[in-house]
């Protein structure tokens, strides 16, 4: 496969070409169903160490969900003061704050997004009330032809990295990466780069995003493969290297590093089935070339 990469250096758009290979494909333990409450299941993150936050997508309520590591609900806390539209990816920093991706926009009809902030500290009860994140993109902004749609999210440094799901041809294959301040207010996100994937046999559409505990790899999601980005400075992802790892296919739609080795994804419900939550063991993957 060939990888086309596109980073924006003061003010430059540099574009290299690199080389990788698809790796082997990936076995994921199923650890078990998700509850009834949560049937599309967008966005995932760390509640404890045997325990996820998670939420569901569009149509869902104003609510977020602890699961336990089985896929058994533990708790709901719903959101005061919020009408979220099409809550997608969730992420969390390093002083207990969650941020909730309000950020789908499959239609066009947004002009502008909204991230949720709350910190699990202000839970009372069963509801907290969040602070409200909203940005609009620069120039052609959610006017854009393909990239107008937002589904994965990740934090690092203090702020916030939202990645599009590209909306144009299925063989387009390609992504624009912006961030923003963690901060409430309303922002202009500032742009980073794009990534392209020329291989006319993939369909990739990213579904979330988060970084590893240890800061040193981003992993991406879609319905059928994890993407993982290392060895890179700062906040510039796709300038190092790159694994693809084929997945079975399903509507994959979250996922979150536990810790350095352990790696959850769930799933939404379909065809009348329960969505399920899987967990992969990063250290028994081969990330030679």
């Amino acid at each position: 496969m060939i990888r086309t990469l596109a980073l924006l250096v003061s003010g430059l758009t540099l574009t290299t070409c690199l080389h990788t290979e698809a790796q082997q494909e990936v076995q994921p333990i199923e650890m078990g169903t998700l509850p009834m409450e949560v049937d599309e299941s967008s966005g995932l993150a760390a509640a404890s160490v045997t325990s996820l936050w998670t939420l569901n997508d569009h149509g869902g309520k104003a609510e977020i969900y602890e699961i336990d590591i089985r896929g058994e609900l533990v708790r709901t806390v719903k959101l005061i003061g919020v009408e979220p539209e099409d809550m997608e990816d969730m992420a969390q920093d390093e002083q207990g704050n969650l941020y909730l991706a309000d950020t789908g926009n499959n239609k066009q009809k947004r002009d502008r997004l909204s991230i949720y902030k709350l910190n699990v500290a202000d839970i009372t009860g069963d509801s907290v009330r969040p602070e409200v994140i909203e940005f609009v993109l620069p120039d052609d902004g959610l006017n854009s032809e393909c990239h107008y749609d937002f589904e994965a999210m990740t934090w690092s440094r203090n702020k916030l990295y939202i990645f599009s799901k590209d909306r144009c041809d299925e063989k387009d294959n390609s992504l624009m990466l912006y961030s923003l301040p963690d901060a409430a207010g309303l922002h202009t996100a500032d742009f980073i780069g794009e990534f392209f994937w020329e291989d006319p046999d993939l369909n990739i559409k990213i579904t979330s995003a988060d970084i590893g505990v240890d800061g040193r790899k981003l992993a991406l999601l879609s319905n059928d493969a994890l993407h993982f980005f290392f060895a890179y400075k700062k906040d510039e992802f796709f300038d190092g290297a790159y694994r693809y790892f084929p997945l079975k296919k399903s509507r994959k739609e979250a996922l979150i590093h536990m810790t350095e080795c352990d790696l959850y994804i769930s799933e939404e419900s379909s065809k009348g089935k329960k969505g399920r939550l899987w967990k992969l063991n990063l250290c028994n993957i081969n990330w030679k070339d």
